[in-house]
């Protein structure tokens, strides 16, 4: 309806409603606000750096941060014809999806305490808004050249309410623990994605052949993605525990272990595959399953060998799968084009599943139960929470993916402009490009023989 001027209207209309939201939902932290004391009130109130348990975070928030806007935004250079559109859109969505995040927490808890509270903008909320924009940022991956600027929008108004929406059902109302965001971020992210691909009705037989193809130069901008993501991870998973030194240093030993067996694995498993050779689309993606996998168990206290054999496996799963897992969705009709399933989906259900195991295979469930800022349950069983994470696992999966399916239905409404399909996977219409790259050899994505 709008063409090309839907991106500028609508993300000024969109910024216009996160801009009155924010003045209505959010205020800032008390420790943030300008106290004043003596006979006067004209003497400011010093407050010691040591009051504020959050700001020794402040690293690993930076760290998460660099996550979503480098370490995401560099994996999504990969692609020979989208790879300014992979980083700047990321960085787009970044950008709305760290504001939109705190409007959306203050909706979730009226929707479910029945009465207003502000958000409080902090290091925990900024956090939040951190893992809950990686979410998002996985989905684009599902659907990477697929969508305009203008459904990106769209996309990025609906699903952080959404994420929000489970995320509250399965830590308040099930009890599951995931403080790395196994199902609550990756799995979400992933199969939201493939909800949405869904809706928007994109067929794989529509892509043009030349624009599926890689060249070195952006995989070798991907793999700088892959070291940023890889580095960053233990933070990611630890950053909101800040008021909890021994679970946080837990979580990020844990991690660290899991990432490392996954990078050694997932090359071990690629080079077997592929007949000697490295595939340098699983290097990118599959070596950083641990991390993923990890993430609902890395609060755990196990011994130091349970994550790494979590990692390896999780290694090995995303790279042996992943031209199986592509091969299956083309077949069903739909495209993962960046392999978020692969890297984020199945390692995600993996890891809950795994970290179900380690509970019935542990006598202490109190490390189990919902640890430290996740809410707790009396009376908590093994038995009975490794039922709440396999429904937790279900419950997430089928909010994402059917409020994925309408988001792609939505945005295929007239308002927002579509992508041609000879233009799928190609950044040109929405870019000023002075001069072509030279074309180079490159590989077709996800669509390597196994």
């Amino acid at each position: 309806m709008l063409g090309r001027f839907s991106f500028p209207v609508l993300g000024l209309v969109a910024f216009a409603l996160v801009l009155i939201l924010f003045g209505v939902c959010t205020t800032l932290d008390g420790n943030s606000i300008l106290k004043l004391e003596g006979e006067n009130g004209t003497k400011r109130v010093i407050i010691p750096a040591g009051a504020n348990p959050m700001m020794g975070s402040y690293g690993m928030m930076m760290d998460a941060t660099a996550m979503c806007v480098m370490g995401f935004g560099f994996l999504y250079a990969f692609c020979r014809k989208y790879s300014w559109g992979g980083i700047v859109f990321n960085f787009l969505m970044c950008g709305l999806c760290f504001l939109w995040c705190q409007v959306c927490t203050c909706i979730v808890h009226v929707i479910f305490s029945g009465h207003f509270q502000k958000t409080e903008i902090n290091l925990a909320a900024m956090i939040s808004a951190d893992l809950v924009t990686a979410a998002v940022l996985i989905t684009f991956g599902v659907v990477y050249g697929f969508v305009s600027p203008c459904q990106i929008l769209v996309i990025c108004l609906i699903e952080p309410l959404a994420m929000k929406i489970n995320e509250h059902i399965v830590i308040d109302f099930l009890g599951t623990s995931d403080a790395g965001g196994s199902i609550l971020t990756h799995a979400f992210g992933a199969f939201y994605g493939v909800g949405l691909n869904l809706g928007l009705g994109i067929k794989p037989k529509y892509i043009p052949e030349e624009n599926r193809k890689t060249n070195k130069f952006g995989d070798t901008f991907a793999l700088v993605g892959t070291i940023v993501l890889w580095m960053f991870w233990p933070s990611f998973n630890g950053s909101l525990l800040y008021d909890d030194a021994s679970v946080q240093h837990r979580v990020v030993v844990n991690t660290y272990l899991a990432i490392c067996a996954s990078c050694v694995t997932a090359m071990i498993a690629s080079h077997l595959v592929h007949g000697g050779k490295l595939n340098i689309l699983e290097v990118q993606n599959a070596t950083l399953a641990g991390g993923v996998s990890i993430g609902m168990s890395c609060s755990y206290n196990v011994n130091p060998w349970v994550p790494v054999l979590i990692g390896g496996l999780a290694g090995m799963l995303s790279s042996v799968g992943y031209g199986k897992i592509a091969e299956f969705l083309e077949n069903l009709g739909m495209m993962d084009s960046a392999g978020a399933v692969q890297l984020h989906g199945i390692p995600g259900v993996f890891g809950a599943v795994a970290a179900g195991i380690v509970v019935i295979a542990t006598t202490n469930n109190q490390y189990f139960a919902a640890d430290t800022v996740w809410t707790e349950m009396d009376g908590n069983t093994n038995g009975k929470q490794f039922g709440m994470i396999l429904l937790s696992v279900l419950v997430t999966i089928a909010i994402s993916f059917v409020v994925g399916a309408l988001n792609g239905l939505l945005v295929r409404v007239p308002i927002c402009e579509k992508v041609e399909s000879h233009l799928l996977i190609d950044e040109t219409p929405y870019f000023e490009i002075e001069l072509e790259d030279e074309p180079m050899e490159g590989n077709e994505i996800m669509m390597k023989e196994q």
